[in-house]
């Protein structure tokens, strides 16, 4: 009778080992089953990036007052702009993982400001919980009329024939980043020239200062219309539907050319599972309706909503595919 008791007691602690975990996974998901049936139970606040006005405001203000609606709480847009949003990713890292704090960052925040700061205030993949990539837009390659520009052709070959002859301008780092993807895969010199916005980008445009830009649509699209500016090409996989008539770089030639911009809803790293869910969904439905579609397209933007999990594989793909340009580059912001 000795031997099986010492076989009895073992087994005994292994079988109450597995109760109690069993029973601490079920309170887990009962408490975090209980936490989204209930959210939110107060006003949300959503950090944007961006001063009032802009495409990303546009787009959070269209987000936060929808979700108003579909929630019976205030979605509270807070504007925290400047630093190529070092600011408002910092606040948004810091805040309770509670649900009541979302942060709308810029694709540049977590895949480009990693390799262009030497210390970042925010750690892009330990500090935030994805929810969805909520919109893209491409960007559109344009020329002025006062150059004999109409393709993307004719740009290459004046380009070739008269390297660093020709100016473009960009007003940030992914449309800088988008014109050097260009002249590496062109084989052409172009001189850049630097703006603070994309509205200097077209005065730039509309003075000579520069031939052509890599820039925003929302920017361009009046000045497009009145033959101003002529867009070349825009840089996504397929035509924006913004421009449904001109070609992308890779219908011109430019083969597996691709850079796309996007917006997305984060929450501070430890929100629960079932909130995130919970949110993922209900934006997911609100980006796809029509009013909303129709009100950001006059943006250059076209809505998306993608699951957490696709948005963690664009952040790790995109951040392998610029990180190595951008040191090469030598660019730095610190």
């Amino acid at each position: 009778m000795f031997t099986p008791r010492l076989l009895r007691r073992p087994a005994q602690r292994t079988v109450l080992l597995l109760a109690t975990m069993l029973a601490l996974a079920g309170l887990s998901t009962s408490i975090q089953a209980q936490s989204s049936s209930s959210y939110p139970a107060k006003p949300v606040r959503l950090i944007i990036p961006f001063p009032p006005g802009g495409p990303a405001d546009v787009l959070g203000r269209a987000i936060a007052q929808r979700l108003s609606q579909k929630w019976a709480q205030p979605v509270v847009v807070d504007n925290k702009g400047g630093a190529n949003t070092l600011i408002a990713a910092q606040e948004a890292a810091r805040a309770a993982p509670d649900g009541y704090t979302l942060f709308m960052p810029l694709d540049s925040t977590y895949t480009m400001n990693p390799a262009l700061y030497s210390r970042l205030p925010y750690d892009p993949i330990k500090d935030f919980a994805s929810i969805s990539i909520v919109a893209r837009q491409s960007l559109v390659l344009t020329a002025t009329d006062r150059t004999t520009f109409k393709t993307v052709t004719d740009l290459v070959t004046a380009a070739r024939a008269d390297p660093g002859g020709i100016n473009y301008g960009s007003s940030t780092t992914s449309t800088q980043l988008a014109g050097e993807l260009f002249t590496r895969q062109t084989g052409t010199k172009l001189v850049q020239v630097p703006y603070r916005g994309a509205s200097e980008v077209v005065k730039g445009m509309h003075s000579g200062d520069v031939q052509v830009s890599f820039d925003g649509i929302a920017a361009n699209v009046p000045h497009i219309r009145t033959g101003k500016i002529r867009a070349l090409a825009t840089t996504g996989p397929t035509r924006s539907a913004a421009l449904p008539d001109v070609p992308t770089l890779a219908e011109a030639g430019l083969k597996g050319y691709e850079l796309v911009m996007w917006n997305a809803l984060s929450a501070p790293a430890g929100t629960p599972k079932a909130i995130i869910d919970k949110i993922n969904k209900d934006v997911i439905e609100i980006v796809q309706r029509k009013d909303v579609k129709d009100q950001l397209l006059i943006f250059g933007l076209e809505t998306a909503g993608t699951s957490p999990e696709e948005m963690n594989e664009t952040i790790q793909r995109e951040t392998a595919k610029y990180a190595p340009l951008i040191k090469e580059l030598g660019l730095k912001l610190d």
